[in-house]
């Protein structure tokens, strides 16, 4: 999981947002050694700072990022 160095977010939080980056690297079919998944674990961290906690909107909005 991307995010388990972030104990700021709440465990609910963190599932979040795995779900969402799985769903963006589903999607777009990144290899783990795709150098646009840190950026985009970095998107999602960013995104969820801001208050973004839906698993779909925060998965859309990464990807959208990543463009």
């Amino acid at each position: 999981m991307p995010f388990r160095d972030y104990p700021q977010f709440a465990p609910e939080t963190l599932k979040t947002m795995a779900e969402a980056y799985d769903a963006v690297v589903a999607r777009l079919r990144l290899g783990p050694a795709d150098p646009r998944t840190g950026k985009l674990a970095s998107i999602i961290v960013q995104l969820a700072k801001a208050g973004v906690l839906d698993a779909d909107k925060l998965a859309e909005q990464a990807r959208m990022g990543l463009k």
